[in-house]
């Protein structure tokens, strides 16, 4: 009992006391409810887990954005207790009935990994707009489906990808855009430590190289394009700690053919006390910047050093959340295709421990592209 009101304390200095409250009540699924107000009902929920619970609802609830229709879980308790907690107004059995209610003109997705594509599939063909929770897709099938069906839609698509949505991140790629030479990445990861037999380890759900990993590939790639450019051709080198358990304590680095390097470190041996940590350290010519945990960051250039802090904790959740009502906060969609077809390359090492490979980015975009027309 200690450490637990030890953890709310340290939760609320990093996050605010509201988030952590709710934070707390998405585990205990508490009987309290939020005191509700009156809007035209337009926003379902896909999936009531803890992310939808504590992330996506908090921040669209406390934006007065949170037109909550309805919502679905596989698990039903999970759906009724996001219901009861911000007065959601109904509670669907299946999905074709929250798809079919034409009240509902936004739908968030935060459902099991593999599901993400199919239902997005399912709104995009009822022209409903889509905010799919990362990975947008967990094989190259489903990213084909996807695009495809994403040509075929007036709807619009949003992600959530968060990191490029922070406030660190925000102030970094104002300092290296359209620089276009060479960038070094380095992240430090300390994350949860799930078991083996965690939904997120399974082949089908894209390992944690698709529920983990694939958040730090889509920075990479959003910070390159900032520079100027995507590179084309990738040198993947990949770490094992241990071969029983390859998406875990790992180590992803490449190189592309304009000198970049990128090294990606997760480990998780055991379960942070304060959650997820990140430390990233960056440098694009004169440039070099050292992200604590989306708490502090510093920046050099040249003679010039700046000290920054965010409190609370900003790893971009709100902006990212808040995305379908902002003109201003899209991201580029080559991005994101790009960083899920480089994720999805390097899932495929992990599953078959393959330690060296060569990638062409614009090979399998291309491919991409003529399995998409194809299907068209």
């Amino acid at each position: 009992m200690k450490n637990k009101i030890l953890k709310v304390i340290r939760y609320a200095k990093i996050y605010g006391l509201s988030r952590s409250l709710v934070k707390v009540a998405g585990r205990l699924r508490t009987k309290f409810a939020l005191p509700n107000y009156k809007s035209k009902r337009t926003i379902s929920i896909i999936g009531c887990g803890q992310f939808a619970f504590s992330t996506i609802s908090y921040f669209l609830y406390f934006l007065r954005k949170g037109y909550f229709l309805g919502c679905y879980d596989i698990d039903n308790s999970k759906a009724l207790t996001l219901a009861r907690f911000y007065g959601f107004f109904k509670v669907y059995s299946d999905i074709e009935t929250l798809l079919s209610d034409n009240n509902c003109n936004l739908i968030y997705i935060s459902s099991n990994h593999a599901s993400h594509t199919p239902y997005s599939i399912k709104a995009l063909e009822k022209n409903i707009d889509v905010y799919i929770e990362k990975p947008i897709a967990v094989s190259f099938n489903q990213l084909v489906d996807l695009k495809k069906q994403i040509q075929q839609s007036t709807s619009r698509i949003f992600v959530g990808y968060n990191r490029p949505f922070s406030k660190a991140i925000n102030i970094l790629s104002k300092e290296i855009k359209n620089i276009r030479k060479p960038i070094s990445i380095n992240y430090f990861i300390t994350g949860h430590s799930i078991p083996a037999d965690h939904w997120y380890r399974k082949p089908e759900e894209g390992t944690r190289v698709c529920g983990n990993l694939g958040h730090w590939l889509d920075l990479t790639m959003y910070l390159f394009n900032k520079r100027g450019y995507i590179p084309t051709k990738y040198h993947i080198s990949i770490s094992f700690a241990n071969n029983v358990e390859p998406d875990d304590n790992i180590l992803v680095g490449f190189t592309t053919e304009f000198n970049d390097i990128v090294s990606i470190m997760l480990s998780s041996r055991s379960e942070p006390f304060e959650g997820i940590n990140e430390t990233i350290n960056i440098q694009c010519e004169n440039v070099i910047a050292k992200i604590d945990d989306f708490r502090r960051m510093t920046i050099w250039k040249d003679h010039l050093i700046r000290k920054i802090k965010f409190w609370p904790k900003d790893v971009g959740h709100k902006k990212a959340v808040f995305q379908p009502f902002s003109k201003e906060l899209g991201r580029d969609f080559y991005e994101i295709e790009a960083s899920t077809l480089l994720m999805l390359k390097i899932k495929d090492m992990v599953l078959t421990s393959t330690t060296q490979a060569n990638y062409n980015l614009l090979e399998n975009y291309s491919e991409l592209l003529r399995r998409v027309k194809e299907k068209l």
